[in-house]
């Protein structure tokens, strides 16, 4: 019944998400996260609390709020993960960065959560957002550069 339950919930949250990416040497789990923190914080972005959880490995913001051309509501959120990379023998670090807006321009100004759709990845931050955690992690490559 719980497995049931599992895939029911699974199923309605399931959006295509386009990762980037970055293989990172063996350093302590706590490093990586605690890198990967300290970029995002100073790009801007505010951890949610109760959506990140460092033993795991995992990072999300708050949604942040942004305008939109014909006075549309944006917004976007950044999450990032930590996964073992046993072929490599180190880190891979994972990221996106989420986009959401307000279609109906009757309620750009008085929008409830409903109001809210997906608008797909903010490519251009996500670029800037790994640059910035390789500096830091001191990457040199990427995966697609190790082959």
């Amino acid at each position: 019944m719980v497995l049931f339950a599992a895939l029911l919930l699974g199923a309605g949250c399931t959006t295509s998400k386009n990762w980037r990416e970055l293989l990172v040497d063996k350093l302590p789990i706590g490093v990586v996260y605690s890198d990967i923190e300290f970029v995002a914080v100073h790009d801007g972005y505010v951890a949610s609390i109760a959506d990140s959880d460092a033993g795991l490995g995992t990072w999300h913001s708050k949604w942040r709020l942004k305008q939109l051309p014909l006075g549309r509501p944006g917004r976007f959120r950044l999450s990032a993960e930590i996964h073992e990379d046993g072929r490599a023998g180190g880190w891979r670090v994972r990221w996106c960065i989420e986009q959401q807006r307000v279609k109906d321009l009757g309620k750009s100004i008085d929008y409830v959560e409903d109001d809210w759709s997906d608008d797909g990845q903010d490519a251009e931050r996500e670029l800037l957002f790994g640059e910035r955690l390789s500096r830091r992690l001191r990457v040199a490559k990427t995966p697609a550069d190790r082959s």
